[in-house]
C-alpha cells in the first residue's frame, strides 16, 4: 500500500459509536480550517509512528477483538485507495472515516460499494 500512520489509538469506545475499535491517524489535508482539532496532521512534519503493514499486522493480531477502525487526519480521503485496500483486507471489521467530505466522489463510492463495506 504504502501509507504512512502517523498515529494509532489502540483501543477506542468513542470514536466508533457502538463499536470496539482503534482510531487510525493520516496525515495531511486539503483544507486549513482555524478550529481543526488535528491541527499537528494537517501540514505534515510528524513522523510516522507505523506503516500500512505495521497496522495489518496489528489489526490480524486483534481479531476478533476489534470490530471496527475508525480512520481521521488531517483527511483520510487523500489516501483514498489505500483506504480501499484496507477495507478489502478487512472485510471482516468495519471502518468509519472522519472526512470534510471534499474528496467524495461517485468513483469513490462505486469502488466501496463493491467491497460490499
Amino acid at each position: 500500500m504504502g501509507m504512512d500512520i502517523h498515529g494509532l489509538q489502540k483501543l477506542t469506545l468513542l470514536d466508533f459509536p457502538g463499536r470496539v475499535a482503534c482510531t487510525v491517524f493520516l496525515q495531511g489535508c486539503d483544507l486549513r480550517c482555524p478550529f481543526c482539532h488535528n491541527g499537528g496532521l494537517v501540514l505534515g512534519g510528524m513522523e510516522p509512528v507505523t506503516d500500512d503493514a505495521g497496522l495489518l499486522d496489528f489489526l490480524k493480531k486483534r481479531r476478533g477483538l476489534l470490530d471496527g477502525v475508525a480512520i481521521t487526519g488531517g483527511e483520510p480521503l487523500l489516501r483514498k485507495k489505500d483506504i480501499i485496500r484496507l477495507c478489502e483486507k478487512h472485510r471482516d471489521m468495519a471502518f468509519h472515516a472522519f472526512t470534510n467530505g471534499t474528496l467524495i466522489d461517485e468513483d469513490f463510492c462505486q469502488e466501496l460499494s463493491l467491497i460490499h463495506i
